[in-house]
């Protein structure tokens, strides 16, 4: 893998002078030749230009014998330079609101790249994979209506709200500079899809006790969980058994090598 985007650049500039168009020439291109499918490992295939919402795919041709929850996988590329911040975004801008809300019903969404380069000294800093898995409805914010004086009146598009995305669905595969062995990408994949198995609304759950539990120290209490049990209710107001669910998502989340159960009531997060 090659962070050196010096080639990406003059190329995209021989090509282009708008910005916006060299940015994206760019980033594609280097996403092209240097990604790779964090399921199988092989390089991943860019859909032909104009394809709306997906950017890459792996068909998984080379794990034919493997039984898989779909014959492929779909990924976005979404990035972002170092000016005048050096760190990713807490959100960034996703397609039309209802669509993306539908794909996630549907579980069409994609999974997600997201790049951060630093345009100046050209060369990518970091790279992470965002397990489609990862991403419910509490991940997608709602943006306000764009005015009537706009080409697009009345359209209303979505924010993806990463800090409401769990550890454990963000992937790094460059890390400030430094490549993140493929071995180390592809098993956490794979441990993204152990633990956040299961239809829409179940995910959604485990998702977001992983988000209380992702701000704990290492050890934690059963009380602990509870103390959220406020905000919990909040995104889940239909629910009145609210500690209930909560020991059922631990319960959940031991049994698939997330958590250990150390004595009654005290858990411990175990590392990827």
């Amino acid at each position: 893998m090659d962070l050196d985007l010096s080639s990406y650049f003059s190329q995209a500039m021989r090509m282009y002078n708008s910005s916006s168009q060299i940015a994206r020439e760019v980033t594609e291109s280097w996403a092209r030749d240097n990604l790779y499918c964090p399921r199988c490992g092989s390089p991943l295939q860019q859909y032909k230009d104009n394809t709306k919402v997906y950017d890459f795919y792996c068909n998984h041709s080379n794990q034919i014998f493997v039984l898989l929850p779909s014959s492929k996988d779909d990924f976005q590329l979404k990035s972002t330079k170092s000016f005048p911040h050096n760190y990713f975004p807490s959100r960034i801008m996703g397609a039309e609101y209802h669509t993306t809300v539908r794909s996630l019903r549907e579980g069409t969404f994609p999974s997600l790249i997201l790049l951060h380069y630093n345009p100046y000294q050209k060369e990518v800093r970091d790279c992470l994979f965002i397990h489609r898995l990862s991403v419910t409805m509490n991940s997608i914010g709602r943006r306000n209506p764009l005015g009537e004086s706009a080409r697009r009146r009345n359209w209303v598009g979505s924010e993806i709200l990463l800090n409401n995305i769990p550890e454990v669905g963000r992937i790094e595969v460059i890390q400030a500079g430094e490549i993140v062995p493929t071995e180390t990408v592809m098993n956490q994949w794979t441990r993204v899809e152990n633990i956040l198995k299961g239809d829409f609304e179940k995910r959604g759950w485990i998702s977001d006790v992983m988000r209380v539990i992702d701000g704990m120290q290492e050890t934690f209490t059963l009380e602990d969980v509870y103390s959220y049990e406020s905000g919990l209710e909040d995104l889940h107001p239909d629910n009145k058994h609210i500690k209930d669910k909560i020991r059922q998502q631990l319960q959940i989340l031991r049994d698939r090598g997330y958590l250990k159960f150390i004595s009654r009531g005290k858990y411990q997060k175990l590392k990827k």
